[in-house]
């Protein structure tokens, strides 16, 4: 076990933890939040935009990014809201523990998935020596790698077909 091994399961187990203490229910909708968020943002920040610059005279460049990052906040704030409400309502009828558990699952597959990303995106490029010995001598880098570029080719599957 090396330095890469090391880093790949403190990220892990934080993940983990986030999601153990924050709940399922939170850690879904804060997800939610961020898809919802992302696709509002892009669908919609034109017009927003335009709306920026006519009404209030904003440069359009600044109009632009007010735009998107008004429309993408909104979302992850009103999920956040939603995430909140549902999780008191599932500690109400008795569920928290259940909420807990497997929202530390959740969050383990939450980890799992940004350094598949994380570590395939590296192993494209050149690294620095201390970092491409890491992956050499990792045990735990090859697994995410080949997460990563199963995911990668999904993504680009879906995208060229859509």
């Amino acid at each position: 076990m090396n330095f890469v091994d090391i880093a790949i399961l403190v990220i892990l187990a934080a993940f983990m933890i986030k999601g153990l203490t924050r709940g399922l229910v939170k850690e879904i909708c804060a997800l939610a939040g961020l898809v919802v968020g992302g696709l509002a943002a892009f669908a919609y920040y034109a017009p927003l935009a335009q709306w920026l610059l006519d009404t209030l005279g904003v440069p359009s460049k600044i109009a632009v990014v007010a735009a998107f990052l008004a429309l993408f906040l909104l979302s992850l704030v009103i999920f956040a809201v939603l995430g909140f409400v549902l999780s008191r309502f599932v500690r109400l009828i008795f569920l928290g523990g259940f909420n807990r558990v497997f929202g530390g699952l959740f969050g383990l597959a939450q980890g799992a998935v940004l350094l598949a990303l994380i570590l395939f995106a590296l192993s494209l490029g050149p690294l620095p020596d201390f970092l491409k010995n890491g992956y050499r001598g990792s045990h735990l880098s090859p697994p995410f790698i080949k997460l990563g570029a199963a995911m990668f080719q999904a993504g680009t599957e879906y995208v060229e077909h859509n």
